[in-house]
Parts: C-alpha cells; sequence; structure tokens
C-alpha cells in the first residue's frame, strides 16, 4: 500500500484520514479558520493536500543536524558552538535572554535539559587577512570571515525528537498562514465578505503576533513581540473576540468551499513556500574561510549550517541549529546584569 494508502487507509480520498498524525495537523490548520469545518470534505481535502507536504517537511527537519552541547566548555571541543559563539561568554549572554528556557525549566522542575532551536543571522564579510600562501607568510591575503548575530532561542522541548516535532507543527502553521493569507486578500469575493475578509486578515495578524510559523520560531526579534508575556495575554484576548465575530458571520458553504481550495492549493506548494538550504564552509577556528591551499586546512573543519527562508515583508535569512541546554549552564538573568554592571 502507497503513502496515500496508508495515510487514509484505503484509496477512498473523501474518507476522514486514519492516521492519527496527519489527523492531528489537519486539525491544527483547521483551528486557525475554524469556519472551514462548514466547507463540504474539509477534512479529508485537506489531508490529501497536505500529506506530500508533510513527507517534504520531514525531509527538512531531519536535514538539520543533531542537537550541540550549548556550554562554555563545549566552545573550546565542538567547532559548531565555536563557529555560532564568537566567545565562550556570548553564550552565557545568548541563554540568560532567553525567556523561553527559563519558562521551559520554570515549568518542568525535574528536567535537568532542554533542547531549543536557535535562529541566527549569518554573515559573510570579505576582508584582507594574514594567511600562510604555499611557503610564505602573506599580510594581504583576501579572506572570508564567517560570524553570527541576532541569536535567539523560542523553541524547547524535553528531548529531541519533540522538539523536531514541534518544528514540523510550525511548518506547517506557516503554509497554512501564507494560504490563509491568500484567502484574506482575495479581493474577487462579493462585497458583502468584505467583513469576513478584514476579520480573516486581522486574525493572521494575531496569529503571527502569538508566535505561529516561522517567524515565530527563528525570525528577528521585533519590539513587543511574542517572547512579551502581557502583550502575549493581550493578543490572545484579541484572538478570542476574532474568533467569535468569525463564527457569527453564519454559513457560505460556496465561499468557504473556494477558501478551502486557496488553502489546499498552498498545501501542494509547500516545495515553494517552505525553504531550508545548506551551506558548506571549511573553517578555521578564527571562522576565516580555508580555501584550498591558503591557510592551515589542518586545523580547519568542513562545517555544514541549515539557513531557512522566513516569510515576511521582507523576508529573511535566518540559519538554525538545535542546541542541547543543561540546566546548571543555563545563567540568571540577574546575575549576567551583575557582571555587566561591574564592567561598567
Amino acid at each position: 500500500m502507497g503513502l496515500i494508502g496508508r495515510l487514509f487507509g484505503g484509496k477512498d480520498k473523501d474518507r476522514t484520514p486514519h492516521d492519527p498524525r496527519l489527523r492531528q495537523m489537519v486539525e491544527r490548520v483547521v483551528a486557525m479558520h475554524s469556519r472551514l469545518r462548514l466547507a463540504p470534505r474539509c477534512e479529508a481535502r485537506l489531508a490529501a493536500a497536505m500529506a506530500p507536504a508533510l513527507s517534504h517537511i520531514g525531509e527538512l527537519v531531519a536535514g538539520v543536524p543533531r542537537a550541540h552541547q550549548a556550554s562554555t566548555a563545549a566552545w573550546s571541543t565542538d567547532p559548531y558552538v565555536r563557529a555560532y559563539f564568537a566567545a565562550p561568554d556570548d553564550i552565557n549572554h545568548v541563554l540568560a535572554r532567553s525567556r523561553a528556557l527559563h519558562d521551559f525549566f520554570d515549568a518542568n522542575p525535574g528536567a535537568s535539559t532542554a533542547y531549543a532551536v536557535m535562529g541566527m543571522t549569518m554573515n559573510e564579510r570579505n576582508t584582507l587577512g594574514v594567511a600562510r600562501v604555499g611557503e610564505q607568510t602573506r599580510s594581504d591575503v583576501p579572506q572570508t570571515t564567517l560570524g553570527f548575530s541576532d541569536h535567539l532561542i523560542r523553541l524547547c522541548g524535553v528531548d529531541e525528537d519533540g522538539l523536531r516535532e514541534e518544528v514540523t507543527q510550525r511548518m506547517i502553521d506557516q503554509i497554512a498562514i501564507e494560504g490563509l493569507a491568500k484567502v484574506a486578500a482575495d479581493t474577487s469575493l462579493r462585497e458583502d465578505l468584505e467583513q469576513e475578509r478584514a476579520l480573516l486578515a486581522t486574525r493572521l495578524r494575531l496569529l503571527e503576533r502569538q508566535g505561529a510559523g516561522l517567524r515565530g520560531m527563528v525570525g528577528a526579534d521585533e519590539p513587543g513581540g511574542a517572547g512579551d508575556p502581557g502583550e502575549l495575554a493581550r493578543v490572545r484576548a484579541e484572538a478570542e473576540e476574532n474568533e467569535r465575530r468569525l463564527q457569527a458571520l453564519g454559513p457560505r458553504s460556496e465561499v468557504l468551499s473556494r477558501q478551502l481550495d486557496t488553502l489546499c492549493s498552498a498545501f501542494g506548494n509547500a516545495g515553494e513556500l517552505l525553504q531550508v538550504s545548506s551551506l558548506t564552509r571549511r573553517i578555521d577556528r578564527m571562522n576565516v574561510v580555508v580555501q584550498h591551499g591558503v591557510g592551515d586546512e589542518a586545523e580547519s573543519h568542513s562545517l555544514e549550517f541549515r539557513v531557512a527562508r522566513v516569510p515576511g515583508n521582507p523576508p529573511q535569512q535566518r540559519a538554525l541549529a538545535i542546541l542541547k541546554v543543561a540546566r546548571a549552564d543555563l545563567p540568571h538573568a540577574a546575575n549576567l546584569l551583575d557582571n555587566a554592571d561591574r564592567l561598567l
């Protein structure tokens, strides 16, 4: 039996999906715009579109390298950790700043370790530096340095497999957001549906402010974003009121079916909407890219990085990595501020 057969339990594409994981993903998407349940065969149509997308996402998530221990000790031994952080102390600053990590350990008092997704901006800069070329040491050698900045940790889990599943769900959310955005922008609908389009556009903004999708997971920080607890509570209240007003509009089966088709089309275009590229660089301990015949190749490592395209205006390119963080290695934010005061 093929993939579709396994997911649906047979060849009838109008049936509700039997695969529990696919059914869970369908429910997750429908919850974003629950009026879609009124469209004919909503769950079955969504499942048929989402099954290939889920397979594509599975390949992307599986391609992200295994977790790296985030600690000052690991900086000396793990070339990936040394590449991500310019100095050992930078690790403490990034960990201490992460509200998600602190909240995770507060909510899981028995957990000694957290797994986390870290998003970063990756920069390559061309400069002139000192390097050995053949038998000579020169100071005017063109070099490329690799650097990472704007480290953000917003997503944590108790184990790596569970965290990867959460990443999968965020990617599903992102496709749904893209599809629903097209629904909200469809100006060909009748004028009496203008209110519904406006409410749906508002709902999409609220979902993203709650941290849904890729931008909420690895995107660059924004003022008043999902990391602010007060703002998050207010946004949730607005989302509940928005949902109530949408439900009060009443059923429009034909229009909802058309909206569902637009959403299914987005999942059919998952390969274009979700892009995670692989970038390989050989770098030395100073994060200088080592070219063949230039520099000390014996003291360098070939590293593979994953870079995700994060939708937005403008879109962002964000490197991502999975970290393993021990509770004992998580600095208290207050201690970090005290250290900063002493340096001033």
